[in-house]
């Protein structure tokens, strides 16, 4: 049975001016996923979409952590947020979807494959976010093959989040350092590591 009561104590909390309550509101919903997802997920697909965006980010936060089983509707979940072009939000999304990913990498690469053909500035934005984080640094050749693509993108947006990601990579990863210097048609993102490094 759902919790109304504790669903709308996480509400309260969500939209709190106090970063630490806020906290506690994420918190919350982790545990809830951790005993309950699948009986709470009709929620969050409302709660990810809320035009507060307090509530948006704590249901996005509140997936960090989810169990493997759960990755696929997790990344369904958060698909909305990918669009969103509040700034908080946006400044989350891309850590959110690669802890999220971490659980499934298969699966995960094979989504973020699909959403790198997305028209949208935003939804590449995070991808290339994303693949600067622990699911990029952990899985560095096959995040390299997205922000190749990432890195010549037309808009600065993206292929500025491609640079710092590379330099993110490069860090964790140095032999990776004379492969990518070495891209083509991507110089001004390319300039952009170099400097990052």
């Amino acid at each position: 049975m759902i919790d109304e009561k504790l669903l709308y104590e996480i509400l309260e909390w969500a939209n709190d001016s106090d970063w630490s309550i806020r906290r506690k509101a994420t918190e919350k919903i982790k545990e809830i996923n951790n005993n309950s997802f699948k009986k709470y997920l009709h929620i969050w697909k409302k709660w990810v979409k809320d035009k507060n965006q307090n509530i948006r980010i704590a249901a996005g936060k509140g997936l960090v952590g989810i169990k493997a089983e759960f990755v696929p509707q997790a990344l369904d979940l958060i698909e909305p947020l990918l669009y969103d072009e509040h700034q908080m939000v946006r400044e989350k999304c891309g850590s959110i979807l690669s802890s999220i990913g971490l659980k499934n990498p298969s699966f995960t690469f094979d989504k973020l494959n699909s959403w790198i053909k997305d028209d949208n500035k935003y939804v590449r934005w995070n991808i290339a976010k994303c693949l600067g984080a622990r699911l990029g640094k952990n899985h560095p050749n096959k995040s390299l093959k997205l922000l190749k693509k990432l890195a010549k993108d037309n808009v600065r947006l993206i292929w500025y989040a491609a640079a710092s990601s590379l330099a993110e990579l490069i860090s964790k990863h140095p032999n990776l350092k004379k492969k990518v210097l070495s891209w083509k048609n991507c110089e001004d993102c390319l300039e952009v590591v170099k400097e990052k490094l």
